[in-house]
């Protein structure tokens, strides 16, 4: 990795690499917001201990997911496919709109977070891929995660630092 991007550019691009899209989707069927997810990765690979922050982290995210996010998830969900009493291609379009709606949700939720960032110190300690897992192993039991999380997490520790070195 080069340069440190702001919050938002670095989680496209590791989002764009091969796998992570799919590592995402599985940490949150398991019940885990990606976007604290991603904050953990990129407050580590920028140098930063994000565990001082990681109380405020968790309940601004808390907050904006379940007043935002899901809603916004269940209404895309309810249109795939649309029910039958609705024209389907009407369906489909106010189905990319609220996906559109949804991924600007995140990037505010992203923007909520960022400046979090200037409250971490350096980090010392652990490897990055262990103090990152610690910190969402963490954070996953504090949302009650089930057991299948810590598979899910490590995996999607393994592939998005692995990819980290492509941002």
């Amino acid at each position: 990795m080069t340069a440190a991007p702001g919050f938002w550019p670095f989680s496209k691009a590791v989002y764009a690499q091969e796998g992570v899209k799919e590592a995402c989707l599985d940490l949150q069927a398991a019940g885990l917001d990606v976007n604290v997810a991603l904050f953990i990765v990129w407050a580590i690979a920028t140098g930063r201990d994000p565990g001082p922050v990681m109380g405020d982290v968790l309940a601004r995210s808390a907050l904006w997911r379940s007043s935002v996010v899901q809603p916004l998830r269940e209404a895309r969900d309810q249109l795939k496919p649309a029910p039958d009493f609705v024209d389907a291609e009407a369906a489909a379009a106010l189905r990319k709109a609220i996906l559109k709606s949804e991924l600007e949700a995140e990037r505010l939720q992203q923007a909520a977070l960022e400046p979090l960032a200037a409250l971490c110190p350096p980090r010392s300690g652990p490897g990055r891929r262990a103090a990152a897992t610690e910190h969402l192993v963490e954070a996953a039991h504090g949302a009650g995660a089930g057991p299948q999380a810590e598979m899910v997490i490590a995996h999607f520790i393994e592939i998005v630092f692995s990819r980290l070195e492509n941002v």
